[in-house]
């Protein structure tokens, strides 16, 4: 699932996830900051990882909730026009899938962003497993 916390409420998204029975929900607009230990330990109580890659400054932020039963690696980029997380889980009955959620905020210059955004396909191109890319482009 996508989910924008900035319209459906930080507080809600667990509650959806749970409901929904989610596996993974990529989350763009996040605002969280990172010392929000609350909201990792909440979702660690049931039975969710949150790897949060959150914006230095006020809103933005980019994040993950996945099931505990999967394993992961996190995958950094740095780019100047978005903001970018990507797991990659690989779990022995199906193949590697690679989750991208990204958030471009609106005041991001848009020729910038889509030759970063090239740049970010073509290196997910030269690597194995599927690709889910999802976010808030604006």
């Amino acid at each position: 699932a996508v989910v924008s916390t900035q319209s459906t409420g930080r507080n809600k998204v667990l509650g959806v996830a749970i409901d929904h029975e989610l596996d993974v929900a990529c989350l763009s607009e996040t605002w969280l900051r990172g010392d929000e230990s609350a909201i990792v330990r909440e979702a660690s109580e049931l039975r969710y990882s949150l790897i949060s890659v959150p914006r230095p400054s006020r809103g933005g932020g980019v994040a993950f909730l996945l099931r505990k039963v999967f394993h992961y690696t996190e995958v950094k980029h740095s780019f100047s026009s978005f903001e970018c997380a990507e797991i990659l889980i690989k779990h022995p009955s199906c193949r590697s899938t690679r989750f991208l959620s990204i958030y471009r905020p609106p005041n991001s210059p848009i020729p910038l962003f889509l030759d970063e955004f090239e740049t970010l396909l073509v290196r997910l191109a030269e690597r194995p497993g599927e690709i889910i890319i999802t976010g808030d482009f604006n």
